[in-house]
């Protein structure tokens, strides 16, 4: 079963980071053509990039890589210890259930911080990929995601292995309108000859999902940090994913479920308890549930909901390996059996 959930991963990494390298080396030609004008003026300073939900922006720096994930250092991915996964469990809506095929993105918008330079390429890229969100099913008959994190995955290309070393990953809304979710982690590449570090850097994403006909909508933003911390570039897609297979619940997801909701439970009868134990003349506040679907405790500021998750150790097992590294690919989603993870593409 655990050799099965491995090879899940993998493939769904390979259809993730493959499909985003194709884009940002795009990207990435359109900017040098357009530099190669002779009379073309001087770039202006690129503009904020296009944001998912008002509070929600991506970071202006994040902290430099740990000097043993410097270019140019050997990288053992047998010593890295990301720490214990965390199982974290969000209710969300129906819609956004189930099993999505994409078949295109679009391209709306491209910033090269180094070199200052602002596209809006509108350019339509055939890809293909699948995702899948929602694992288990309450009494109530609400649909509940389990977001396991920190993890581990990456992919092999014929000199190079590509290594992302996922550290956060969260959903920051989930609600009848829509669901952001957001992960960052260094991404490296190694040379498979020499085990050297050839490339390093941060990715920070946000994946904004809108219920859309038999569908979703998804817009993703996805920055780049140099080692030092400093921005290099963002692109932001958008695409429409087609369901084609609905929520089913995932029995190997069960006894993590089962946890969260026995140690919910107990939580709630708690605050009854203390609610009970009021003197007489001050308010109780019962435990209420503000919203059927969760907000993450680490809501951005300024926005409000009860938030009902809860983060249980997960002691079962271990990550697996699959995905490669590059700029313009969130890592979000999950795959449709075992293990779940962060990771549904751009």
């Amino acid at each position: 079963m655990l050799l099965h959930m491995k090879a899940l991963l993998c493939r769904k990494a390979l259809i993730i980071w493959v499909c985003a390298f194709v884009s940002i080396a795009s990207a990435h030609a359109q900017v040098a053509s357009a530099q190669a004008q002779p009379n073309a003026a001087p770039p202006p300073a690129p503009s904020q990039p296009t944001m998912l939900k008002a509070g929600v922006e991506h970071s202006e720096t994040v902290q430099p890589l740990d000097p043993k994930l410097m270019p140019g250092r050997r990288f053992d991915p047998n010593a890295v210890s990301l720490g214990a996964p965390i199982d974290e469990w969000i209710c969300i809506p129906p819609w956004f259930a189930g099993t999505f095929e994409v078949n295109n993105s679009l391209v709306v918008q491209f910033i090269d911080y180094r070199t200052r330079t602002q596209l809006a390429p509108n350019r339509l890229e055939k890809i293909y990929r699948t995702f899948h969100y929602g694992h288990q099913l309450d009494s109530n008959g609400r649909v509940w995601h389990l977001n396991r994190c920190p993890y581990r995955n990456s992919i092999e290309t014929e000199r190079t292995v590509q290594y992302n070393l996922i550290r956060s990953s969260r959903f920051l809304h989930s609600g009848n309108d829509s669901v952001i979710e957001t992960a960052t982690g260094p991404a490296l590449v190694v040379a498979k000859d020499t085990g050297v570090i050839a490339r390093s850097t941060t990715i920070e994403t946000f994946g904004r999902f809108e219920s859309a006909g038999n569908g979703i909508r998804k817009t993703t933003s996805i920055k780049g940090f140099s080692p030092a911390g400093t921005p290099e570039d963002l692109i932001v897609r958008i695409e429409q994913a087609t369901m084609v297979e609905p929520f089913a619940p995932d029995p190997s997801t069960a006894n993590s479920f089962a946890r969260f909701m026995a140690q919910r439970q107990a939580q709630r009868q708690y605050q009854q308890m203390q609610g009970a134990k009021t003197p007489q003349g001050t308010q109780a506040t019962p435990y209420t549930q503000a919203t059927p679907y969760v907000q993450d405790a680490r809501t951005p500021q300024g926005t409000q909901g009860t938030p009902y998750t809860q983060a249980t150790p997960y002691t079962q097992g271990t990550p697996a390996a699959g995905v490669p590294f590059i700029q313009g690919s969130p890592i979000q989603g999950s795959p449709r059996k075992g293990t779940p993870m962060q990771g549904s593409g751009n």
